[in-house]
Parts: structure tokens; C-alpha cells; sequence
């Protein structure tokens, strides 16, 4: 993925939080979200939380 050059990566649970914790470990510019609204972890975007792009 890193060819791509991407300025945000934003993922959610069906992500897994191993992938994103492994993407956030290659320095992927990955959007965390808040972990509140019963998300299981705030390192990927959840329940009400929302990223712009642009």
C-alpha cells in the first residue's frame, strides 16, 4: 500500500484490530476514531464517528 501515497487510511472493525495495529506499525497514516457508541477499540474509525476526505 505504501506506493500509493495515501494521506489517510481509514478502516473499521471488519478491518481487525491485528491489521490495523500492523498498519499503524508500517506507518500508514491511519485515522483513529473515538471507541465510544460500543466500537471495541479507537484505533479504526466506528459508531458515529466520521472522516472527511478531500
Amino acid at each position: 500500500m505504501g506506493k500509493y501515497d495515501f494521506k489517510k487510511v481509514a478502516a473499521n472493525h471488519c478491518t481487525g484490530i491485528p491489521a490495523v495495529k500492523k498498519m499503524i506499525e508500517l506507518g500508514y497514516p491511519v485515522v483513529k476514531g473515538t471507541g465510544r457508541f460500543g466500537s471495541k477499540s479507537d484505533l479504526f474509525v466506528g459508531n458515529g464517528d466520521e472522516v472527511f476526505f478531500g
